[in-house]
């Protein structure tokens, strides 16, 4: 299995556990404005619309624990090595 569809399952069994103590997944489809089969999916770790998935750990308080993580990442690296621009080799003329 690749890291990624790790992470997805990883973070579908998340979500479902937290939806489970409050609600079904009916009433957190509705919440979500997605339909039950994508509440379905998102559980078994499978690919769903990114802001489905953003607006669902929200929904449950998890995404700013994911938030705080991508921030210090981001600091980690903002201040690092910056990819060189390259000069352009020739002008382009207007003539068209």
């Amino acid at each position: 299995m690749l890291v990624a569809e790790e992470f997805l399952s990883t973070l579908g069994k998340l979500i479902k556990h937290q939806r489970s103590l409050s609600m079904d997944q009916a009433e957190f489809a509705k919440r979500l404005g997605c339909g039950v089969n994508t509440v379905y999916r998102m559980e078994k770790g499978q690919p769903v619309n990114s802001l489905t998935l953003l607006s669902a750990l929200e929904l449950l308080g998890l995404l700013e624990h994911f938030t705080k993580v991508l921030d210090d990442q981001y600091a980690r690296v903002a201040n690092g090595p910056q990819r060189k621009r390259r000069k352009l080799d020739e002008d382009f003329s207007n003539d068209f």
